[in-house]
Formats: structure tokens, C-alpha cells, sequence
């Protein structure tokens, strides 16, 4: 699940958790799937955000992550066991989809 901002919205999210107004009504339910009905609804009622499905990605890129990894581990060459961590991160981060 995910908070985002409704001017991202794209018709085909599903909604992750249910969009409530101010008194406390449910405008749309839990699970619903937004149509640009849905969404222009939402901006007509001033919502700002919504929970969606999904999880949120990395908020940098892969390349950003690498080089942070890289300057960490920058000072732990004489260390055994870094440069097996090390290769490990690398992997999982190379393995991620943004």
C-alpha cells in the first residue's frame, strides 16, 4: 500500500484503502478500482490523496543506490567480510524494478 497524491492517479489503480470526506462518509470503497470518473470525483471534492495498492518504489534510482553503496563500503577493504556484503547489496539492488 501506498499513499499518493490524486493528480498522479491513473485510471486502473485500485484503491488500497477507502477514500473518507470530512464527516466521516465513505465516498469510495475499499478495493475499487478508479476510472476517470472516480479520480475527477476526487478533485471536484478537494481529496489530495489516497492509499493505492502496490508497494512504493526506492525514492532514488539504481544508479544513485550503487553509488552510495560504493562510498560506504569505500573504507572497509581490509574487513573479510565486506566485500561479500558488499556483493550482496549490489545484487539486490541490480535485482529491483523502478
Amino acid at each position: 500500500m501506498k499513499k499518493v497524491s490524486v493528480e498522479t492517479l491513473k485510471p486502473g489503480v485500485k484503491l488500497a484503502k477507502p477514500v473518507i470526506n470530512d464527516s466521516g462518509m465513505i465516498i469510495i470503497g475499499e478495493g475499487t478500482v478508479l476510472s476517470d470518473v472516480h479520480i475527477e470525483r476526487l478533485h471536484n471534492m478537494s481529496i489530495n490523496t489516497v492509499f493505492i495498492e502496490g508497494t512504493a518504489g526506492p525514492a532514488k534510482s539504481k544508479d544513485e543506490l550503487l553509488a552510495e553503496l560504493d562510498a560506504r563500503f569505500k573504507k572497509t577493504g581490509e574487513e573479510p567480510y565486506m566485500p561479500i556484503l558488499k556483493r550482496i547489496l549490489r545484487e539486490q539492488i541490480e535485482g529491483m524494478s523502478v
